[in-house]
C-alpha cells in the first residue's frame, strides 16, 4: 500500500460510513444496529454522532473497532470511524489486507490512521512519502497487553486534504501526541465515556 492509497483509505472512512448507514435502511436484510443520530444543534453534534454509531455496533455485540483508545483526548478531535466498514451480514468485522484493524480519527483539518496488529507492518514504510501522508507512530503503546495478540502492535500515520496541514502547528502539536500517546481499553478512557453519555443525552427521538 502506497502513501496515496492510504489517504485514500482514511479520507474515504467518512463515504463509506456514510454509505453503510443508508445501507442500513435501505435493506431490510442488514444486520445492523437501529440508526440513531444526536441533535444536531447540541455542541460538538458531529463528534458525539461518530461515537454513538461505534458504541451502538459495540452494544449490538458486534464492534467495529476502538477497542484501545488514547488514555487522554486527541487534540482537535472532530470525529471518529471504523477504518474496516461494518459486516453488513452478521459476521465478525474483518481487518485490512494486512491482517491490521484501523480505527480512524479525524482532526482539524487532518486523517489520523491507528493501526492495530500482531507484528510491524510495512504501513509506515509506505506512509513515509510527504507531503502525502506521514508516519508517526510504530510501536507498542497498549496498557495491558491486550488478549487478543492482533491488537499489540500500534501505527499511526497522517494524511490531509491540503498537503500544507502536514506542516502546520496544529500537525506539530498532533504528532507529539499520537507519537507518545498511552493507549488504553476504551473502558478505562474517562474522556471517550463520557462523550458516549453526552450522545446517548443527545439522541434524536
Amino acid at each position: 500500500m502506497n502513501a496515496a492509497i492510504a489517504a485514500v483509505v482514511v479520507i474515504g472512512v467518512a463515504a463509506a460510513v456514510a454509505q453503510i448507514r443508508a445501507a442500513d435502511e435501505a435493506e431490510a436484510t442488514v444486520i445492523a444496529p437501529p440508526h440513531r443520530t444526536v441533535d444536531p444543534a447540541v455542541a460538538e453534534a458531529r463528534l458525539l454522532d461518530s461515537v454513538l454509531y461505534v458504541d451502538d455496533w459495540r452494544e449490538f455485540g458486534n464492534p467495529v473497532g476502538f477497542t484501545y483508545v488514547p488514555k487522554s483526548r486527541p487534540p482537535g478531535l472532530v470525529s471518529l470511524g471504523p477504518g474496516n466498514p461494518p459486516n453488513l451480514s452478521g459476521g465478525s468485522h474483518e481487518g485490512s489486507g494486512n491482517g491490521a484493524h484501523i480505527d480512524s480519527y479525524r482532526l482539524d483539518g487532518l486523517f489520523v490512521a491507528v493501526e492495530f496488529s500482531a507484528r510491524p507492518t510495512e504501513t509506515c514504510t509506505n506512509a513515509q512519502d510527504p507531503p502525502r501522508a506521514i508516519c508517526v507512530r510504530d510501536n507498542k503503546p497498549t496498557v495491558p497487553d491486550p488478549e487478543d495478540i492482533t491488537l499489540r502492535h500500534t501505527t499511526a500515520y497522517f494524511t490531509a486534504g491540503n498537503t500544507g496541514n502536514l506542516k502546520s502547528k496544529k500537525a506539530d502539536v498532533a504528532k507529539r501526541f499520537w507519537a507518545d500517546a498511552e493507549f488504553v481499553p476504551v473502558t478505562q478512557a474517562p474522556w471517550y465515556n463520557e462523550l458516549v453519555t453526552r450522545a446517548e443525552a443527545a439522541v434524536q427521538q
